[in-house]
This record gives C-alpha cells, sequence and structure tokens, in this order.
C-alpha cells in the first residue's frame, strides 16, 4: 500500500528526483527532505527553497528516524 501524505508532513526524496513548477524544473543533486504544502492529483506541493514546486507522489516516502 502507497503511503498517504498530507499538508504539513515532513518527507524524505532521494537525489535525482526532478521538482517542477509552471515555468521551471530542477534535478535534485543529493536527498532532502522537504515539506509538503499542498496535493494535486498524482502530484504532491512541496516547499524548495522558500517556493512551492510539484513532485510526482511516487518520489516521495516516509523520513525515518535517525538511531544513534
Amino acid at each position: 500500500m502507497k503511503n498517504k501524505f498530507k499538508v504539513g508532513d515532513l518527507v524524505y526524496v532521494p537525489s535525482d528526483v526532478t521538482l517542477f513548477n509552471k515555468s521551471e524544473t530542477y534535478k535534485l543533486k543529493k536527498p532532502i527532505n522537504l515539506l509538503i504544502i499542498g496535493e494535486k492529483d498524482k502530484y504532491y506541493e512541496v516547499l524548495y527553497n522558500g517556493d512551492p514546486w510539484y513532485i510526482e507522489n511516487n518520489n516521495i516516502f516516509v523520513l525515518k528516524e535517525k538511531i544513534c
């Protein structure tokens, strides 16, 4: 079963995933944690560098706790 995220969730996004908005695309160079700020069809809207971007929902994962 695929995870269902909601607005306000912090998620893990691996490297080489593409973010996009109305006029640009950006391929992540390294893994990152992003905040979900919206949802539309098969995409989530995330906050990256202070701007809203879209990402396909199959490219985000549950953020795991770091075990020390």
